[in-house]
């Protein structure tokens, strides 16, 4: 009797035990799985950067739809895998950068608009000048810069949106090269 009344109380340890080890393994899995989710929330929390210079999209979505930068990979492809690590992304200058830039050069320091007042004020902040013009190399050394200067355009840069129907005549006009041949 008293053999059994032992096996019993070792059995109930052991129960005990177990339901303790599984308790415990429940608690602890529960706060992993806290752990991860408020890590997720706040990696996907945070705004995306992209290329070494650490631009925002709106940056990099001005040196492709405003300057015309060839950016790699395309900007909609985005992996939610690397939010917000998208330093990867590189910039590329193109053949409609050049022509951006001599535009922008144009109506800033030689036909001084006052519509882009905003724009060579702020080139002029960063030394880009009559004298010292904005450069493709010196845009792709200082891209944010020259966002904010794309930005300071009239209407935030816009018209360098329709490369054909605006950018290319004034282009030939200043160059006497058609730039859409």
């Amino acid at each position: 009797m008293k053999e059994k009344y032992e096996a019993d109380m070792k059995k109930k340890r052991i129960i005990k035990l177990v339901v303790c080890i599984v308790l415990l393994v429940v608690a602890v899995k529960g706060v992993l799985i806290y752990h991860n989710y408020r890590s997720e929330k706040e990696r996907m929390s945070q705004k995306p950067y992209f290329t070494k210079y650490k631009l925002t999209a709106t940056e990099m979505g001005i040196l492709d739809g405003e300057y015309h930068m060839k950016i790699t990979p395309n900007v909609a492809e985005i992996n939610p895998d690397d939010w917000p690590d998208y330093s990867y992304y590189t910039i590329e200058a193109t053949k409609d950068t050049e022509v951006v830039v001599t535009v922008m050069n144009y109506w800033m320091f030689d036909h001084r608009s006052v519509y882009d007042h905003g724009g060579w004020e702020k080139a002029e902040e960063y030394g880009i000048t009559t004298d010292n013009r904005l450069t493709v190399d010196w845009v792709m050394k200082n891209p944010r810069k020259a966002t904010e200067i794309m930005d300071s355009m009239v209407n935030n840069g816009d018209i360098f949106q329709y490369m054909k129907k605006r950018i290319y005549p004034v282009y030939e006009e200043i160059t006497g090269i058609n730039p859409g041949e």
